[in-house]
């Protein structure tokens, strides 16, 4: 692993953080949703793009890129780690995807800007992210919703699947009232939304074919 500037990689979320934007997207619009997800072998990644059409979540195409990891894990950087893979794996799609989900957060983070945000501002599309357990901020219930707040900002949604809980949250350029839309759309019968399930079954099986050679 190369030696990791931490306050350096902190300073630059902050930045970039500036060119974030939260609005709603028109759904209605939306063509097609990408599903984002990284497994690894090794010190290895295995990045993998997969292109759903919307709202039916059929898989359009899907794209595999490998390569090495030079930066450790460590929450609130998880960006630095697997963005620049799932970056290059997005712009070799054949289809532009109009909205991207991402397997991580997105304004739920420390510095409100997780990978969700991160990809999303750097491919210049809205995204949101979605994540298995909380990284940053408070679970408050309302209305009946489970709402993430960080600071005085509503940053996501707590979602209910089968046995488990899950923290969507607005990555870029979409808003809260996008995410109560898509926590009901973007599932078939799999407790992870279907693009990001997708994803991850395609780069474990990717995985699990590499290490068979």
């Amino acid at each position: 692993m190369m030696e990791f500037d931490t306050e350096v990689a902190k300073r630059l979320q902050q930045k970039l953080s500036s060119n974030l934007v939260i609005s709603e997207i028109d759904l209605s619009r939306v063509k097609y949703v990408a599903g984002l997800d990284v497994s690894y072998s090794r010190d290895r990644g295995i990045a993998v793009v997969a292109l759903l059409n919307y709202p039916h979540l059929e898989l359009v195409e899907y794209v595999v890129v490998g390569g090495e990891v030079r930066v450790p894990y460590i929450p609130g950087l998880l960006a630095f780690r697997e963005a620049p893979l799932l970056i290059k794996a997005c712009e070799l799609l054949d289809h532009e995807p109009d909205l991207l989900v991402v397997d991580g957060h997105g304004v739920t983070h420390p510095r409100k800007f997780g990978i969700a945000s991160h990809v999303g501002v750097v491919l210049d599309k809205p995204s949101v992210g979605v994540a298995k357990s909380l990284l940053y901020g408070r679970v408050e219930s309302l209305g009946g919703e489970k709402l993430i707040v960080v600071g005085d900002l509503v940053g996501g949604l707590v979602l209910n699947r089968g046995k488990k809980e899950l923290y969507i949250s607005i990555g870029h350029k979409v808003n809260l009232n996008n995410l109560r839309i898509l926590s009901k759309t973007l599932f078939k019968q799999h407790e992870l939304p279907e693009p990001t399930y997708l994803a991850d079954k395609i780069s474990k099986e990717v995985r699990t074919s590499a290490t068979k050679r």
